[in-house]
């Protein structure tokens, strides 16, 4: 995506911005209340909930994109920028993921702001498993439990450089956590072991990671992006291979229309579940006490009916 130098002018002035208020891990402003705490900005909901988890009480974290907004095309504000260049730290994806992290990265390390690009740790990325598709690297590392425990253990260093002598706290954090983790995996491992289906129709493609991880590939609707827009024909080669397959459900997301899911799922007499790409929560997710664990817990159960699983 080309930046228009409005952006970038944009960029430059909210560098020199009183910082304010933040957004925390619901998108609500935060009060001045944060004391001693080491300000870390994230980009998008998973990673500021990994630093949460990591940093417990000696940090205070703010999440860029919004609660109830998609992260892929999410621009922040002036004073939003203004904020980033006011903390210690900015974890962000990565990978395409948030292409304005990766454009501010340069003069946050200028002016001694620490960066820490998470899908950078994880090894090899996969590309985007259709040819049509533009051949990028796919961001969605944190989908995958196992990736997720390496990049909370990139936060836990990270932090620990910032902060060496609460070295200790950040490893004991990360690791109860890591264990929560190790814990997901193998109920995803154990829940899909021995399913019907191994093809799951997506909103857009994000399960490549997680897939690969247990054992099942994914027939996404859109691409890379939620925002993508698949052709007609694109969208009738889909609902013949779901078809084809047997598929009686269909993936739809909660952050994006769930429309065209509901067009393929209707074309081919299925129905329509939810997988929550973990992209950002809802207030509505946030009020009900939903994290990372169990709208993942949430989306293996509802694999499971997709996959048709015992």
């Amino acid at each position: 995506m080309r930046t228009h130098p409005l952006i970038i002018a944009t960029f430059a002035a909210a560098a020199l911005l009183v910082v304010g208020a933040g957004c925390g891990l619901d998108g609500r402003p935060l009060t001045n209340g944060a004391g001693a705490r080491i300000e870390v900005t994230a980009s998008f909901y998973p990673l500021a909930h990994f630093t949460s988890k990591v940093g417990g009480g000696l940090v205070h974290v703010t999440s860029i994109t919004p609660a109830g907004s998609e992260p892929h095309e999410y621009e922040p504000s002036p004073r939003q920028i203004a904020e980033i260049h006011g903390s210690k730290l900015l974890v962000y994806n990565g990978a395409g993921m948030d292409n304005w992290a990766e454009r501010l990265s340069p003069s946050l390390k200028a002016k001694g702001v620490a960066t820490l690009e998470v899908a950078a740790g994880v090894g090899p990325l996969l590309p985007p498993a259709d040819a049509e598709e533009e051949m990028v690297n796919d961001p969605h590392v944190w989908l995958d439990p196992v990736l997720a425990i390496t990049q909370v253990g990139m936060i836990r260093d990270a932090l620990a450089a910032l902060d060496p002598a609460h070295a200790e706290t950040y490893r004991t954090n990360a690791e109860a956590y890591a264990g929560e983790l190790r814990t997901l995996d193998a109920a995803y491992r154990t829940g899909l072991s021995s399913c019907r289906l191994h093809t799951a129709v997506t909103a857009h493609a994000s399960f490549a990671y997680l897939g690969r991880r247990y054992g099942f590939t994914q027939l996404p609707i859109s691409g890379l992006s939620p925002d993508e827009e698949p052709s007609a024909g694109r969208l009738a080669r889909i609902a013949e291979q779901a078809k084809a397959l047997k598929v009686r459900y269909i993936f739809f997301e909660t952050l994006v229309s769930p429309q065209l899911a509901k067009t393929i799922a209707d074309e081919i007499g299925a129905q329509t579940l939810v997988f929550d790409p973990l992209e950002g929560l809802t207030d509505q997710d946030i009020a009900s006490g939903k994290d990372y664990v169990s709208v993942m817990t949430e989306n293996l159960a509802n694999l499971k009916t997709a996959l048709q699983c015992p």
